[in-house]
């Protein structure tokens, strides 16, 4: 590689800047994907006994779906602080306090322990988990974007999108090995083991965002002087229509994931017949194809418009609905790994790599934290918090074959997307995103009476 190569990809700095991106958000989504795949294999059976096989899973997907609840507090309070008092300082806070739940969650008893308490007390530590996540996808996109060069804005912003497979991948790899483990060991302590390595991961992610400085937008902002007091009202009540547009972008990719990595899984299972280790290495080879598209993606869309490929994407997610449920109602293992393979390489990487970048692109640099938090947050309330129980409510994953409702959620959500892109396409045009930053914050200041 050239010099000039070398230097296109960013400063060592910038570089620093989208490292500790990737990894301090894989740190936290692994943290997210342990639970949810727990939730899938094994919470309903040592928290949720007493209530039976099919309403101690949706049991398990409730407090799944805690998380989701949470996000906006989350968002509410980190989008604040990362106005006000800076990104990097914001993202160490959120990381902290999901590592922390997460290794919490391992040390836990059950419900042969402590009856009721054990539920509680696992919803509660849930809901911090979604309390940091609610500030952290926001910042980490930020901290990638704001100090990416401009000629690889969309590949920055990727940075916390790959971290999603990854950590999935490395997830996958280990509850695959805790999931092998003999019945008794895995319900007693196996389960317990990815949830500990919490407070090691943590750590290492700590390391890495210490040593990345603030970033260089929001550096401006404090500069200048033109910091917003209340940065999450000022969003609210000048950009509403821009903060259900950012939710919108989310829809198709969000309801395509969740249903691919919980209820797909537990549907594998309970229907099909596949063993625990069976559905995880369906999805860990699908997540480690996705993984390596998502990439791509980041990269082709610095060269391409990445309004069209965004699109391009829903579209895909809402024609091969119907063809991703057929292919997996067949029970054959290869069918299943190539529908999950399709769907997720053209139907969420080609979305999922720029609905980050392309989001920040919608909120000014004094309230973009904010902005981001909330079209996050609100995201995972409308469509990854429900996905899991309205998929087991319409089609119980005790044996049904009516999946057709499914599908067609999946079709309604890709409308809603393309939608969401449609309405903001000028936002999005590749090579106009920093000007258009420099006059949506002019056009703050006019509006909230701050000086120019």
């Amino acid at each position: 590689m050239t010099a000039h190569a070398a230097s296109s990809f960013g400063t060592k700095q910038q570089k620093r800047a989208f490292l500790a991106s990737l990894v301090g958000t894989t740190v936290e989504w692994f943290d997210f994907f342990i639970y949810a795949t727990a939730a899938t294999l094994v919470f309903s059976t040592i928290f949720f006994p007493e209530l039976g096989s099919n309403v101690g899973i949706l049991a398990s997907f409730a407090t799944l779906g805690v998380a989701f609840l949470a996000r906006p507090v989350g968002a509410f309070v980190f989008g604040h602080l990362g106005d006000r008092l800076g990104r990097r300082t914001t993202l160490i806070t959120t990381l902290t306090v999901m590592g922390a739940a997460t290794g919490l969650i391992g040390l836990l008893p059950t419900w042969d322990q402590v009856g009721i308490w054990a539920p509680i007390m696992l919803t509660a530590l849930r809901f911090l988990q979604g309390v940091a996540v609610g500030g952290e996808w926001g910042g980490a996109v930020l901290m990638s974007v704001e100090n990416a060069p401009k000629t690889r804005e969309r590949f920055y912003g990727s940075a916390p999108q790959i971290a999603s497979p990854l950590a999935l991948v490395l997830a996958t790899v280990v509850m695959y090995f805790v999931a092998r483990m003999p019945n008794d060991q895995l319900m007693s302590w196996g389960w317990r083991i990815p949830f500990l390595a919490g407070f090691v991961l943590v750590l290492i992610g700590l390391v890495i965002r210490l040593g990345v400085e603030e970033s260089s937008e929001f550096t401006e902002v404090k500069e200048t002087g033109t910091v917003t007091k209340n940065p999450i009202a000022t969003v609210l009540r000048t950009m509403p229509s821009r903060v259900l547009a950012g939710i919108g972008l989310q829809a198709s990719v969000i309801v395509l994931f969740y249903l691919i990595t919980t209820y797909m899984l537990t549907m594998a299972t309970n229907i099909h017949g596949f063993t625990k280790s069976d559905t995880l290495m369906i999805l860990l080879i699908a997540a480690t194809i996705d993984l390596f598209a998502m990439v791509g993606v980041g990269i082709l869309c610095d060269r391409l418009s990445a309004w069209t490929v965004f699109v391009g994407g829903v579209v895909f997610t809402g024609a091969f609905a119907f063809p991703l449920f057929a292919l997996f109602n067949t029970g054959n293992m290869g069918l299943m790994i190539v529908a999950f393979s399709a769907a997720l390489v053209l139907g969420h990487a080609t979305t999922y790599a720029v609905v980050s970048s392309m989001t920040a692109n919608l909120f000014p640099t004094e309230v973009r934290y904010s902005g981001v938090a909330l079209c996050s947050a609100f995201s995972g309330v409308a469509w990854a918090a429900p996905t899991p129980l309205v998929a087991a409510a319409l089609v119980p994953t005790d044996g049904s074959q009516h999946w057709w409702p499914l599908a067609a959620i999946l079709v309604g959500t890709a409308v809603v997307s393309f939608v969401a892109a449609a309405s903001m396409r000028s936002h999005f045009t590749t090579g106009a995103a920093s000007d258009d930053r420099d006059d949506q914050s002019r056009d703050l200041r006019v509006r909230v009476g701050d000086p120019a």
